[in-house]
């Protein structure tokens, strides 16, 4: 009796400023095998701490959403899709927003990865899942000192 082997193709797509979550979509994409893309605004938030909760903060109260300076990956040929970013006053970067708005989330198994110590990631997980509800959202990764086994169980 032969067993189906089932091979899933998953995307990595990641917006770091500092590093951080780059670091943690990379590791995640070595261990599962997966391609990764990084969301690259049209002006880098290359700037301090405090400018980038301001600018943050105008983008959240704005709806702002930052123009891109990258292509859109086409998610149709994945079987899930890791989105891994920084948490920013509470919520996901608008950048993000930006990419989001732009895929096909329609039926894709999506969870999202983040790098914060305060915020807690089911909490974005959740406004995600409002916000995009064609998605099949799965539970969040706090990325922050994951281990490999943590990765591996994950989603």
């Amino acid at each position: 009796m032969w067993k189906e082997i089932l091979i899933m193709a998953i995307l990595v797509i990641y917006f770091s400023q500092t590093g951080t979550t780059k670091g943690a979509a990379e590791k995640i994409a070595g261990l599962k095998k997966a391609d990764l893309v990084e969301i690259k605004p049209q002006r880098p938030y290359e700037m301090s701490y405090g400018k980038t909760v301001l600018t943050s903060m105008k983008e959240i109260l704005t709806k702002a959403r930052p123009e891109l300076a990258m292509e859109i990956p086409d998610v149709q040929k994945y079987d899930r899709i890791l989105i891994g970013f920084p948490v920013w006053c509470g919520v996901a970067p608008n950048v993000v927003l930006t990419l989001l708005d732009a895929l096909d989330l329609n039926g894709k198994h999506v969870a999202v990865f983040t790098t914060s110590g305060a915020t807690k990631p089911v909490k974005l997980a959740v406004k995600l899942k409002k916000m995009y509800p064609e998605a099949r959202w799965h539970k969040p990764l706090n990325a922050n000192g994951m281990t490999e086994e943590e990765i591996w169980n994950w989603m």
